[in-house]
């Protein structure tokens, strides 16, 4: 019975560190705070169509779109059950040429499905970075968020997309907003062990400053993962490695406790 309860809790034993976060080798492997459990590749869903119009729209044949709108069974910004437009499915599967057509006849480009994504999200989410400008061009709004709180400044954090991060700070994309958990993508970069992405992110002047909602710094996600080049510009840029988050530990700690390099 224990064991079962042990499993369904994704307890393995004490953390030495609050939440187990500095726990483990600075690779994340063997961390305390996930365990067993496995994270899902949350871009690796399918992502099907649910009507013939959009199942030609996923498979890019324009002729077969524009006979299905020309006998007006589908209108060009018809939604799915899961609140999706065929621009969401030409911007997933990258094509380009629907992209353009799907504008051109006043396609909404900033319609939201189910999960509150827009059509920019899911190009950035397949790396369509051609297809990331033509929707900023034809204005899309990058600071929309969906859902989580993400806007598609996090989701091409996610995907570790750095050229895709530019583009969409050239267009106005706010490089502070905050996840409904708190994070900047900065801190998302930091998080998710973007290394070369937080390189790039600071370098384009985000808040070095921020802090999660635990109040963990920068400097403390740099120490996680024992990124000697990431402490190093942050101490530069005069971080207080003497903050403390709410569990009343600071980046020296968690960098002592976890046995860092970086010490």
């Amino acid at each position: 019975m224990f064991s079962t309860l042990r499993k369904f809790f994704c307890f393995k034993k004490e953390p030495k560190t609050p939440l187990g976060f500095c726990d483990g080798p600075s690779s994340g492997k063997g961390s305390l705070c996930c365990c067993d459990c496995g994270t899902e590749d949350r871009y690796q869903q399918p992502y099907d169509p649910e009507n013939k119009f959009h199942e030609a729209v996923c498979q890019g044949r324009i002729k077969v779109v524009l006979k299905l709108l020309s006998k007006k069974k589908f209108d060009i910004n018809d939604k799915d059950k899961r609140g999706r437009t065929a621009l969401h499915f030409a911007c997933f599967y990258g094509h380009l040429h629907l992209v353009y057509f799907l504008l051109h006849n006043e396609c909404d480009v900033n319609e939201l499905d189910d999960q509150k994504s827009t059509p920019l999200m899911k190009a950035v989410q397949s790396w369509e970075t051609k297809i990331v400008s033509v929707l900023l061009d034809n204005e899309a709004n990058p600071n929309i968020k969906d859902s989580k709180g993400e806007t598609a400044l996090h989701h091409a954090v996610y995907v570790d997309r750095p050229d895709i991060v530019t583009i969409l700070l050239k267009f106005g994309g706010n490089i502070e907003e905050t996840t409904k958990d708190g994070f900047t993508p900065l801190l998302l970069a930091l998080r998710e062990r973007k290394l070369l992405m937080s390189e790039h992110l600071i370098a384009h002047g985000a808040n070095v400053y921020a802090c999660d909602d635990f109040r963990r710094t920068t400097l403390m996600y740099a120490v996680k993962w024992d990124s000697e080049d990431i402490v190093e510009i942050l101490l530069k840029k005069d971080i207080d490695y003497s903050l403390k988050d709410i569990f009343g530990w600071n980046a020296l700690q968690y960098a002592t406790a976890g046995k860092r390099k970086v010490v």
